[in-house]
């Protein structure tokens, strides 16, 4: 059976919903907060779970009493924490403000995810698929990759937070998700502009496919067609977009894990990620919508 490996990073994510997010230098008031697992790596292992993958997290968390709350809904969901590590100090941690609008404001404390090391990937199969981002070190993410393709294994990179990649680093990689900002800085050529364009000069560096997420507009596909495959986002009632690229990220895929085709898994993947905009937290259960 097929399998979804997620090297990346795990936290604990403080959440205050707020009427507007702050200017530069400006203090908002809000009444309260929430503490919720969350880490973009966690994010997209529990979303390949809940979209029927069987998944494993490769991560690390701190000793300072954060990391029940860290894996918690990884655990109730069944995803397989062997290859997480606990080392001393703080495990990572984001500051989310989140407006009344569902936009955000996101500070990421590192913390223990700087200690994730490739050495913890369990052996991967051909039809196993890695994932991975950029909230862990970028020498471990890559030689991540350098072990999924040894071993057969399909390689989804998640350029985000945005990272400028070499073009040995992209030939390793079979689908590349990203925003357009993401997009931009993904690109090897600076002097590319728009999209199209730069999404059609990592395909020539080597990417096996690429993703361009659009929130509200969908998707877009390129895969060296003439024309990119537009796939239309589905309809959400939005109250947080925190997670919400995770969550296509995870059920990707899951999807691809299934069986899928490439544009059929970005389908599935539009669909759940809108169901996750609708709760507060990017770990809350989409069936657990909050009035």
């Amino acid at each position: 059976m097929s399998r979804v490996i997620v090297f990346g990073s795990i936290n604990v994510d403080l959440v205050a919903e707020v009427a507007r997010l702050p200017g530069p230098g400006e203090t908002i008031k809000t009444d309260s907060y929430v503490a919720l697992p969350g880490g973009k790596g966690a994010n997209q292992a529990l979303a390949a779970a809940r979209n029927g993958a069987a998944t494993h997290m490769v991560g690390a968390v701190g000793s300072d009493g954060q990391a029940p709350t860290a894996l918690a809904q990884l655990r109730s969901d069944g995803v397989g924490l062997a290859a997480v590590e606990e080392v001393e100090g703080a495990s990572g941690l984001a500051m989310i403000a989140v407006d009344a609008g569902g936009e955000n404001q996101i500070i990421v404390v590192s913390g223990a995810n700087a200690s994730a090391a490739a050495a913890q990937l369990p052996p991967m199969a051909p039809g196993d698929w890695l994932v991975t981002q950029n909230e862990v070190d970028w020498l471990q993410t890559a030689q991540a990759h350098r072990r999924a393709r040894e071993q057969g294994a399909g390689v989804i990179h998640n350029t985000a937070p945005a990272h400028g990649l070499s073009g040995a680093e992209l030939a390793r990689i079979d689908v590349l998700v990203a925003n357009e900002h993401e997009l931009a800085q993904a690109a090897p050529s600076a002097a590319e502009t728009g999209a199209d364009a730069q999404a059609r000069s990592l395909l020539a560096a080597g990417v096996g496919a690429v993703v361009l997420t659009l929130g509200a507009r969908g998707s877009a596909l390129y895969t060296g067609a003439e024309e990119a495959t537009a796939v239309p986002a589905a309809p959400a009632e939005v109250r947080d977009t925190t997670g919400a690229g995770d969550a296509f990220v995870g059920a990707l895929a899951a999807a691809l894990a299934s069986g899928q085709s490439l544009p059929e898994a970005v389908a599935s993947a539009n669909r759940y990620a809108a169901r996750v905009c609708e709760v507060l937290g990017a770990q809350t259960p989409v069936d657990q919508v909050s009035s």
